[in-house]
């Protein structure tokens, strides 16, 4: 995997400079000039939500959540996961075809060896047409027509043959290969990034539901004791039934959570075993302590919206994938023109074996020969415009592909800062309720609280983090939706010294 790695990345690395060179080399064709994409054009200059700038990087972008076991899982998954192998091979398929395309602006050279044995009547065929057909006649001038003739021929040739890439329909169909091609290297970033993402919020959702878990114990339990002493203070007519009732409908509803939620963890770590590449039960037992660190809550450097054309992988597929349908739109026309085909051969041949290799017996051929088209009826000119019209569907794919990238990045900045605030007034809340549950328990300490009270104060605590092991994960996912956005992580910038 990582030697196919590796070859990946010589093959995309500066596709921005051959797309410079896959439209330098289609200038002398029919290759129509590119269209102007008005999204491209009119892009502001920068995301509705001000950021501070930084810049953007790719590579490892997940270690940003600084997470050891977060790292070593998709660090794992890239390398494991076989929708990437997949990704992979189509890579090997798209190189394969352009190096057919680019076969053709080359001569084809084929070596053969041949041995031909005839024998016949004297009177059928070429030699009754020299000597007559009529039986036991003679030659007149030829001299005697024997009865039969046989004779043997050996022979050792080259040949050589080669199209005049005269109007570009070669050239243009090479260019068209190379941008499919680095499209391809393109789309398996892509994937890339999407298993990466995948594998992260598998991560984050095994953590909030293990930690959901271990509080709807805890509740289960403290509804369990406060269950018990209600009871006790209905028995002793201090509560009414009714208070009696809801403490039992609570702790029913809180242990009916529980098999949904071991559901939901089982669930999960299947996904996360699929992206990995295994079964579940080959997965390594994640640990999900209280050591593992926070999702950072520190404003995301955005960058400049034009840095998204050369950081999201699926914006330069799409970018590659017009200019191989405008290259195309080049092959189909230059295919109405006539095409020049060279064609040589030479060698050796002899009747005797031992005399093939005589300097005397060589011979030689060469045809220099012209077609043109001149009736398909309309199937030639059908085919520029199918790809002309192709060439038309995919600029507006670019386009659509660019306004969405960057409606994405927006959307996303503006829901990790909602996400952001919501946790750090879940943190005020968890220190309030904290603090209660404290103020409680010394109260009880120095016998002048109620235990009740104390069961309740560290219910409402158990609530809010509950609800704050669900806000840490959605943050997460925030996160990782400005990272997708984005196409990768960044490096904030160092204040000038």
């Amino acid at each position: 995997m990582q030697s196919s790695r590796s070859g990946l990345d010589s093959f995309g690395a500066g596709s921005a400079r051959w797309v410079l060179l896959v439209v330098a080399a289609g200038g002398c064709s029919f290759t129509p000039e590119p269209l102007a994409v008005a999204p491209v054009e009119s892009m502001p200059e920068s995301f509705s939500v001000e950021e501070v700038s930084g810049d953007l990087q790719s590579t490892s972008w997940w270690s940003a959540f600084g997470d050891p076991q977060l790292d070593r899982l998709v660090d794992e998954a890239v390398s494991s996961n076989l929708d990437i192998r997949e990704a992979v091979g189509r890579i090997e398929e798209v190189r394969a075809q352009y190096r057919i395309a680019r076969s053709a602006l080359f001569p084809t050279a084929q070596i053969g060896g041949d041995f031909t044995r005839i024998d016949q009547p004297a009177n059928s065929g070429q030699f009754g047409a020299i000597f007559g057909g009529d039986e036991g006649g003679s030659g007149g001038a030829l001299g005697e027509r024997p009865d039969r003739f046989s004779f043997e021929t050996f022979g050792a040739s080259l040949g050589l043959a080669y199209e005049l890439d005269f109007w570009g329909r070669v050239r243009t169909g090479r260019n068209a290969a190379m941008a499919d091609a680095l499209a391809t290297a393109a789309d398996f970033e892509t994937v890339r990034i999407s298993v990466a993402a995948e594998t992260i919020a598998a991560y984050f959702q095994l953590r909030e539901l293990s930690a959901r878990q271990s509080i709807r114990q805890e509740q289960i339990d403290l509804l369990a004791e406060r269950l018990s002493l209600t009871d006790d203070r209905y028995r002793r007519g201090v509560v009414t039934s009714l208070e009696l009732y809801q403490i039992q409908q609570d702790l029913n509803s809180t242990r009916a959570l529980l098999p949904l939620l071991d559901s939901e963890i089982s669930a999960t770590r299947g996904r996360l075993a699929v992206l990995l590449g295994r079964y579940p039960q080959e997965l390594d037992e994640v640990s999900l302590d209280e050591g593992a660190p926070e999702v950072r809550t520190d404003p995301m450097p955005a960058g400049l919206p034009s840095t998204l054309l050369q950081n999201r992988p699926d914006l330069r597929s799409a970018a590659l994938r017009l200019e191989a349908a405008r290259q195309r739109v080049g092959e189909r026309a230059a295919a109405r023109w006539p095409s020049i085909s060279l064609t040589g051969s030479a060698g050796q041949q002899s009747s005797e074996l031992s005399d093939l290799l005589r300097p005397g017996q060589f011979f030689t051929s060469f045809v220099t020969s012209l077609t043109a088209p001149l009736f398909a009826g309309g199937r030639l000119r059908a085919d520029q415009e199918a790809a002309e019209a192709r060439y038309e569907q995919e600029a507006a794919r670019y386009a659509t592909a660019v306004l969405t990238a960057f409606q994405e990045v927006d959307a996303g900045l503006a829901l990790f800062n909602a996400q952001r605030e919501r946790r750090l007034i879940l943190d005020d809340q968890l220190v309030a309720a904290q603090a209660s549950a404290d103020t409680q328990l010394r109260r009880l300490e120095l016998g002048i609280g109620d235990y009740v009270a104390y069961l309740d104060a560290i219910r409402t605590l158990l609530n809010v983090e509950d609800t704050r092991a669900t806000a840490e994960r959605e943050l997460a996912e925030a996160r990782l939706a400005v990272h997708r956005a984005l196409g990768g992580s960044w490096i904030a910038e160092t204040p000038a010294s």
